[in-house]
């Protein structure tokens, strides 16, 4: 079987983007073994497995003081890797709303060989959420790719949750420097107090997703910085 990633979904208040920790109806409630046949297991030079990815995460002695970690949102694909996949065809018409929760990733259709991710939450429900993907051959610049389409085609969408309609822009930027490819995007609207900063940078065959919904003005700014420091240890990964 193959592993799934959490998925923290945003649900959209007056106030906050509201972060509550469940699984999607694809997920399982816990975590599940990943394919043990030799075409998923067998390890590959240039592949990270989930257990060497889990170790370039930020602990959470990293954040502001208040967080702790989520276990249930807390997964690997441990040493086997992930069997090949094809790509979904990007769906750009459901996309917009899953920038609302912490794997955006999935936005993307593409089916990483391992990954790895951790997510932290604080007493106000603000929450930051990481995680690496190593990829086959080419899929991590074609990542890349999907999520900047799916960031520009989200520029302006409406989301409507527990009653309130919220109006919310993504202005998307492009972070010079900062692994081999960066983007950088910011979701607000006036319905909300504060909002979510996310960020994906790939640094070779590695594609690094980060999501930090905070209630304050700055929308999760140090999503950003965060971000770097796990790219620097993936530029060192062996």
């Amino acid at each position: 079987m193959k592993l799934r990633r959490a998925l923290v979904t945003v649900t959209t208040t007056a106030v906050l983007p509201f972060a509550l920790t469940a699984c999607s109806s694809g997920d399982a409630g816990g975590k599940s073994a990943p394919s043990a046949s030799p075409k998923a297991g067998a390890p590959k030079a240039d592949l990270l497995n989930g257990t060497r990815l889990k170790s370039l995460l930020l602990p959470v002695g990293v954040l502001p003081k208040g967080y702790h970690a989520d276990p249930q949102a807390t997964r690997d694909t441990g040493k086997a890797l992930q069997a090949p996949a094809s790509s979904k065809a990007l769906d750009l018409a459901g996309a917009c709303p899953k920038l609302e929760a912490s794997a955006w990733i999935e936005t993307s259709g593409v089916p990483s060989a391992s990954f790895a991710q951790a997510d932290f939450v604080n007493a106000s429900q603000e929450e930051f959420n990481e995680e690496v993907d190593s990829y086959r051959g080419t899929d991590a610049q074609t990542v890349m790719k999907r999520l900047e389409k799916v960031l520009t085609h989200c520029a302006s969408f409406k989301d409507t949750s527990n009653g309130t309609t919220a109006s919310v822009k993504v202005k998307t930027t492009t972070v010079p420097k900062v692994g081999d490819q960066t983007l950088k995007a910011v979701l607000s609207a006036p319905e909300w107090e504060g909002g979510t900063t996310l960020v994906a940078t790939r640094v070779g065959n590695v594609v690094i997703t980060t999501f930090y919904n905070v209630q304050s003005s700055d929308m999760g700014a140090a999503g950003l910085d965060l971000t770097k420091k796990i790219a620097a240890g993936v530029q060192h990964a062996k």
